[in-house]
């Protein structure tokens, strides 16, 4: 039987390397997709090797602009539509925003909106059709809380766990699984770039900190078991999120977060959080 088809975007490295290669052991072929040519060819021979009945397709495309999202409508408009999407493609951006380049700000806000909307919005059709699928997007945590460092960031991940809860009413007369998954801090290369380079999180105890490994084989489980269409990974990252959705201390603590934060630029001290 020919396998199942997984496209997979953000699949370079990461969150989105776990899931290609976790989704390749369950037997499905693959469309990659990310900036970086080479890694995605160095991913594509790993994953061959280790699984010899998987096929592996490659597209380098940097979604965060219109050229390479149609760059992937073009291409599974001339092969297979897939049965599971993966939207693992995003970065993330630290700072105050009137110093932001704008258009990394405008290439991260149609990443993780326009991008991940027409993405489903291509592949969707043929999953209803056959009434089966499943649709994964990367949020984060930071969908939950924002603060004077994070604007922007926090603010598109809220779009994908408003966006993925709506879908999933929509698609209520098929058994297609729609769902944004929200890591914590995870393993991955996120932090280690240039938008980070001020800031260091290795005081954070190693008990907060998932393995992407992890996060993949959490949402794919939560697909089935005690299934939400918004799951956040990891028990102290769900402890949080709870603490911050309770009516007494998460107002509090938010509170105490955006005072501190006030008072520390207003004397012109760093924001370290």
């Amino acid at each position: 039987m020919k396998n199942r088809l997984a496209l997979v975007t953000g699949a370079s490295s990461g969150i989105g390397k776990a899931y290609a290669e976790y989704l390749a052991s369950l037997g499905y072929d693959l469309l990659i997709v990310a900036r970086r040519e080479n890694l995605l060819s160095e991913l594509a021979g790993n994953i061959t090797e280790k699984h010899p009945g998987v096929n592996v397709d490659i597209l380098p495309a940097d979604l965060s602009g219109h050229e390479g999202v149609m760059k992937v409508k073009d291409k599974l408009s001339s092969g297979t539509m897939p049965d599971v999407l993966v939207n693992a493609a995003g970065f993330g951006t630290r700072g105050f925003l009137h110093e932001i380049d704008p258009e990394l700000l405008e290439g991260q806000v149609y990443l993780m909106t326009v991008a991940a909307a027409v993405l489903t919005r291509i592949v969707l059709p043929a999953m209803i059709e056959r009434k089966e699928g499943v649709i994964i997007h990367v949020s984060s945590v930071a969908a939950f809380i924002s603060t004077a460092q994070y604007p922007v960031y926090s603010a598109v991940k809220v779009f994908l766990n408003s966006f993925v809860t709506g879908l999933r009413d929509e698609l209520a007369a098929t058994d297609i699984k729609v769902q944004s998954v929200c890591p914590g801090l995870t393993r991955t290369g996120f932090m280690y770039t240039d938008q980070y380079k001020e800031f260091d999180y290795s005081f954070v105890p190693d008990k907060y900190w998932m393995d992407p490994e992890e996060v993949v084989e959490e949402s794919w489980k939560r697909l089935t078991k005690n299934y939400k269409p918004v799951v956040v990974t990891g028990r102290s990252n769900r402890f949080f999120v709870k603490m911050l959705s309770s009516p007494f201390i998460g107002p509090m603590f938010k509170r105490r977060i955006s005072r501190r934060t006030r008072k520390r630029i207003k004397k012109g001290l760093p924001v370290n959080f």
